[in-house]
């Protein structure tokens, strides 16, 4: 898989990603186009990459489905 396919699948599969992410999402595009045209991409701009990916996905909203054992155990 080359790193734009990469990115493809990682939009698809985070509908969240919103205008609040646009920088980091062109960003990390224009890392993969980068990377993919390299023959052996360079150690930093892999680096780049892996950061730019790891801010993103961190930046995933989180549901919340614990729950919370008094408000489990009390009648509804």
């Amino acid at each position: 898989m080359k790193f734009s396919e990469a990115v493809l699948a990682f939009k698809s599969a985070n509908p969240w990603l919103g205008d609040n992410e646009a920088p980091a999402v062109a960003t990390l595009e224009a890392l993969a186009v980068a990377l993919d045209a390299e023959a052996i991409p360079t150690p930093a701009l892999v680096a780049q990459f892996g950061l730019t990916y790891r801010n993103l996905a961190k930046a995933a909203p989180v549901a919340d489905t614990a729950v919370d054992p008094l408000e489990a155990a009390l009648p509804a």
